[in-house]
């Protein structure tokens, strides 16, 4: 970020997620909104159906068959999350599309190619900047921050001042280990034994079992 848009502009946050509870917030109602039930369909195809998630193979299988599905439950979730009524202290409800929309017009086009110089802030504690209190004094979602974040609670010195590191999630996509005819096969087989087209988990486990038969077939 400091590459890209230059130093001391107030980029990012360093400290605690708890600095940070808003998009915790986010990220609760995301999981509760479509990400569990994700959660819990790979851990079955883990624990029944063959998946080993250290395999890049099986990583590239996973990607093939459902990683369009998960993109379409998220639009779905954002375009609902967006419309919804937020309860904003001191303000009337509105959700976060009007918010962006209004904010536009009373304040004017911003963006990553309209830059506006960062708020002189005077904040008194700066290691409580970015905490919504609202948010740590709801147990359920200190519950989900906490289990989501344990690398940041040192058990030898609970008095820690902060993290050392941040926290390291690599994304790199696997490579095919299949030509293209093997891929074209493996779809059309695909569509002529499950309905490839539906929302059911159950019908997805079915996807991947014949998934998972048929590229084992390219090995024989």
């Amino acid at each position: 970020m400091e590459t890209e848009r230059g130093i001391e502009r107030g980029s990012y946050i360093w400290g605690r997620s708890v600095n940070n509870t808003r998009i915790e917030r986010l990220w609760y109602d995301v999981t509760h909104g479509f990400g569990h039930k994700w959660k819990l369909f790979f851990v079955a195809l883990e624990a029944t159906h063959g998946l080993n998630p250290s395999i890049p193979a099986h990583i590239w299988l996973l990607h093939h068959l459902f990683l369009d599905c998960i993109n379409e439950d998220a639009q779905e979730w954002a375009q609902a999350w967006n419309s919804h009524n937020l309860q904003i202290r001191g303000e009337r409800t509105r959700s976060p599309r009007d918010i962006f929309l209004f904010s536009m017009v009373h304040d004017g086009p911003r963006g990553l190619e309209r830059f506006v110089d960062a708020p002189d802030e005077d904040i008194a504690d700066p290691s409580t900047y970015g905490i919504d209190w609202d948010v740590v004094d709801d147990p359920a979602l200190m519950r989900h921050h906490l289990m989501q974040n344990p690398q940041e609670w040192e058990e030898r010195n609970p008095f820690a001042p902060g993290v050392e590191d941040l926290s390291d999630v690599p994304c790199e996509a696997p490579d095919s280990p299949f030509s293209t005819e093997q891929i074209e096969y493996l779809d059309h087989e695909l569509a002529a034994i499950v309905d490839l087209t539906s929302r059911s988990m159950h019908v997805r486990q079915l996807v991947w079992k014949e998934a998972f038969r048929i590229c084992n077939t390219f090995y024989q």
